[in-house]
């Protein structure tokens, strides 16, 4: 818990009272703006007087030391993001501070589920270490999920397998506020020891959830077992049960999964209270192009909803929700985490918009130079992991890998076999971390399944490259329409294996062997002649660069893939997302394909 007016000494709380009282000057007022009372979502007209990083009074007039005209603005508290993995950014966390907070996001609940899958405790270390002393407030919540699924089952190979005894070390840092994610929900309902164990070392804090398509009966136990949140939520029915069993719904519009139009019906003056924002996984090229948690209040003031219980959402219910009772509110004794906002038709007209004029960090007006000072090279990174470690420890490629050879072998093909199989193929949904286990036919030649560009059926691969177990599978996908080349990335949640996507054996290896080469990232490669990449020293899941240039390089990448046919708004996270086995129906890992809701691997061919 944080807690509203806990000063840091009995000097800055005198003080604090002084300026309330009109006795002694304020730090910093804020004149000629109307703010939103949270408790009443009413707009109020008066000033904001600050005191060190608190608000020490609001309304009446106020004297201060110096001034910041709101004239044509409202004051709103700052944006908090309840679920976010740093990592999908792209960035450190350093640059995503620097990309989020002067969009108006104050506050940041971390999941480090992606580098804690790749680098185990050491991941969760660097995750704290490397977030203290930012502009931006970054909070964590514990990976609950390292591997995503439950490791009897053996449905993926992960460098990594994080025990409830090796989380509880971390359970009292000042900056862990609970549990993350449950996403392998079957090993709660079915009371697996080891989930059991973690839901209880937590069970004085925080446990998000994760259950896309859970109700009735599974959903009440789901809920029993102490979950408070879930951000999985794509169908309209499906968020309001779950906000009938008193969980909190995280409304999600990341890079891929985009469930805000689908949810912000949910919206009432009395349900602004218990509902939330989140962005999940977010890149830079939508952050540069929509924003951050701004964007989502931007797509419900566009689609007619009420600018008081947008901002209500997007902060006070979201602190709330975490315990945050030092933050969300514009009154005395919080945290002077403020956004002045001009509303681009006026007061009385919101549907345009709004424009970020001034954003506030405990007090502080937030400016480039707040960022300037911070050591984000690669050696302040590098120290919490083992020296000369590769991102990728794989052995010679063979385009064997990439073939999916029917039982029967070449030599008998003709004679005694059909020239046609059936399969199973992962099928794509467009904004959507959800796929169809799709059956369909597949010409057979000289003893392999090959891809059918005509009805956009192509090759799928996942290979495990922490521990160099030579473990890999494949099988099909359709939906990403390339019509030449590959794509290969280190980018495969949750065990971030190596995932490849393309047209025939030849070009998967060749990507993957370039992959190799840069040592982790993301690779597009066309041909011989036309590739590109983007480096992502950092586990194979984040570059050192700022936003702007990743925006600008992914932006390359995204133009090169388009010429190869493909036209996926997001490519690169829908890739990544087709080898996570807990969001259904059907995925791979390097262990093959997974029947999701079965729970197990099951034969591509039928």
């Amino acid at each position: 818990m944080r807690f509203k007016a806990a000063y840091p000494s009995e000097e800055v709380l005198r003080q604090t009272i002084m300026v309330a009282r009109g006795l002694e000057l304020a730090d910093l007022v804020i004149k000629n703006a109307r703010f939103l009372d949270v408790y009443s979502g009413e707009f109020i007209a008066g000033d904001i007087a600050l005191s060190a990083a608190h608000i020490a009074a609001t309304g009446g007039s106020y004297e201060g030391r110096r001034y910041l005209d709101g004239r044509g603005c409202v004051v709103v508290p700052g944006f908090i993001d309840t679920h976010v993995h740093i990592e999908s950014s792209l960035m450190t966390p350093h640059h995503f501070a620097s990309a989020v907070l002067p969009r108006g996001t104050t506050t940041a609940i971390w999941d480090p589920h992606e580098i804690a899958n790749v680098k185990g405790k050491a991941g969760l270390e660097w995750a704290l270490g490397v977030s203290a002393g930012l502009a931006l407030d970054i909070l964590l919540m514990l990976p609950s999920c390292v591997p995503s699924t439950d490791r009897f089952r053996n449905l993926e190979t992960g460098a990594f397998c994080l025990s409830a005894a090796e989380l509880a070390c971390f359970k009292e840092h000042p900056r862990v506020l609970g549990l993350a994610e449950m996403m392998d929900y079957p090993s709660v309902l079915a009371g697996e020891k080891e989930t059991l164990a973690k839901l209880s070392l937590f069970s004085r804090t925080k446990r998000d959830g994760h259950c896309p398509g859970l109700s009735g009966k599974e959903l009440n136990a789901y809920a029993a077992s102490g979950i408070h949140s879930c951000h999985e939520s794509s169908e309209l029915a499906e968020a309001r049960e779950k906000l009938q069993k008193g969980m909190h719904v995280l409304i999600r519009e990341g890079s891929c999964a985009k469930n805000a139009r689908t949810l912000l019906p949910l919206l009432t003056a009395y349900s602004s209270a218990v509902l939330c924002f989140c962005s999940d996984d977010r890149n830079p090229v939508d952050m540069a192009a929509d924003g951050h948690i701004d964007a989502l209040i931007h797509q419900g003031l566009a689609l007619g909803y009420r600018p008081e219980d947008l901002f209500r959402v997007a902060s006070f219910a979201a602190a709330r929700a975490y315990g945050l009772d030092d933050r969300g509110v514009v009154a005395p004794g919080f945290l002077a985490d403020l956004c002045l906002i001009e509303p681009r038709g006026g007061e009385s007209a919101w549907g345009d918009g709004f424009v970020i004029r001034q954003v506030l960090k405990e007090g502080k007006e937030v400016a480039a130079e707040m960022f300037a000072a911070y050591d984000d090279s690669p050696a302040a990174h590098q120290r919490y992991f083992p020296e000369g470690q590769r991102n990728i420890r794989l052995g010679e490629i063979c385009e064997d890998w990439f073939k999916i050879a029917v039982p029967w072998g070449p030599a008998a093909e003709a004679a005694e076999h059909p020239e046609q199989v059936w399969a199973r193929v992962i099928g794509l949904i467009s904004n959507s971390l959800v796929t169809e286990n799709r059956t369909l036919s597949l010409a057979v030649s000289c003893g392999e399944v090959g891809a059918d560009l005509s009805r956009d059926i192509l090759k799928i691969s996942v290979i495990e490259r922490h521990l160099e177990s030579g473990r890999f599978a494949s099988a099909f996908v359709q939906g990403f329409k390339l019509r030449c080349g590959a794509i290969a990335s280190t980018i495969a949640h949750d065990c971030h294996n190596i995932i490849v996507v393309g047209v025939d054996a030849e070009a998967m290896a060749a990507s993957v062997a370039y992959l190799r080469e840069i040592d982790g990232g993301i690779v597009v490669w066309k041909n011989h002649n036309e590739k590109e990449h983007l480096a992502l020293p950092l586990a194979g899941l984040m570059s050192f660069e700022p936003a702007a240039l990743l925006a600008e390089t992914v932006s390359s990448l995204i133009r090169l893939i388009k010429s190869m046919g493909c036209d996926i708004e997001q490519p690169f996270i829908q890739l990544s997302f087709l080898a996570l086995p807990v969001i259904g129906a059907l995925k791979i890992t390097d262990r093959g394909l997974v029947d999701v809701e079965a729970g197990k691997i099951i034969s591509v061919l039928i």
